[in-house]
């Protein structure tokens, strides 16, 4: 590749400093970052320098105490007459500071490759829950039967589910976003707490319990607030109605259904337990149940089904067999 003068290279690296510092960030952009720093080890380098200086106390200083004139010239005035700083200006003036202040900081050890976190993988075993604290402060808690891999960069933080459901208490960070990858789609925040589930079916569902998430999948992207969820089925978006609290009842134990599919208790409360549940007729799976179960009382769970929507059950030694009467 063509080698950039310092300048250039500084003023690229400063335009994604400024683009990954956003509350939100699209895949599209995500995707061509992760292009331009793989391109060259000064590209790594640079951003990393310029991440410290960004992070720094010294630089809000220098912005506190204001710029030359002539770096504030680029000023247009919106519809409403109040002044917006030009996008373009505000890049070209934190490049600018950003190269003066490189002068004056002492510049980042080199970033080797044993420097770069690699990916960890945690899991939770069938009928137990875990709690991953991680390196940034975010806390991942796991349900039984999770598994899911994690890796923290100087620039990202990303969390890949294989299978399972986790809870996410995600750390603030003014630069580092943290992005989960639900297969096809996937979640993208800088601080919050959500749940994110995926299902037998295939179904992948994202509860957010506080903040603001970007739900990205296939063609489209849905910003997601407290209080709501979304689910994914394909190239189908449903929204979810069901959250409330501060935290997914499963953390506490509990599983709270309204009007809701036989098959998502039983799914839920086979994390809970050593010996699953099995439906003796997939078609149960589609009956509408309502009430609140406790997940890791199986034996409770299906007496309370059969009395009052006429089930029977067995325990076979491996499992328990739930039929129609």
């Amino acid at each position: 590749m063509m080698l950039l003068d310092t300048a250039d290279l500084n003023s690229q690296a400063a335009g994604w400093v400024e683009k990954m510092s956003r509350p939100m960030l699209d895949s599209q952009d995500a995707a061509e970052f992760d292009r331009w720093i793989a391109q060259d080890p000064l590209h790594l380098e640079t951003y990393a320098r310029l991440v410290s200086v960004w992070q720094s106390d010294g630089l809000v200083k220098a912005l506190e105490s204001g710029l030359p004139s002539n770096d504030n010239e680029h000023i247009e005035t919106s519809a409403t007459g109040d002044a917006e700083p030009d996008a373009m200006a505000v890049f070209a003036r934190f490049a600018r500071l950003a190269v003066v202040a490189l002068a004056l900081f002492l510049p980042l050890a080199i970033l080797t490759q044993g420097a770069l976190s690699p990916t960890a993988e945690y899991a939770a075993p069938r009928g137990e829950d875990r709690i991953v604290d991680l390196a940034d402060g975010s806390r991942l808690h796991l349900s039984g039967g999770t598994r899911l891999a994690v890796r923290i960069t100087p620039w990202s933080r990303t969390v890949t589910i294989a299978h399972g459901q986790a809870y996410f208490d995600v750390a603030h960070e003014r630069l580092r976003g943290f992005t989960v990858d639900i297969g096809d789609a996937s979640v993208s925040v800088l601080g919050t707490a959500f749940d994110v589930n995926l299902r037998n079916d295939g179904e992948r569902e994202v509860r957010v319990f506080r903040g603001l998430v970007n739900v990205a999948a296939g063609n489209g992207e849905w910003r997601v607030p407290a209080g709501a969820g979304v689910a994914i089925a394909g190239s189908r978006v449903r929204t979810l109605d069901d959250v409330e609290g501060a935290q997914p009842g499963w953390i506490d134990g509990w599983f709270d259904a309204q009007d809701t599919p036989l098959d998502h208790l039983v799914e839920q409360v086979n994390r809970s337990t050593d010996r699953p549940i099995m439906l003796a007729d997939p078609g149960l799976g589609a009956l509408r149940i309502s009430g609140r179960f406790q997940l890791d009382r199986p034996r409770e769970v299906l007496d309370t089904l059969a009395l009052i929507y006429g089930l029977r059950w067995e325990d076979t030694g491996e499992q328990l067999l739930v039929s129609r009467s």
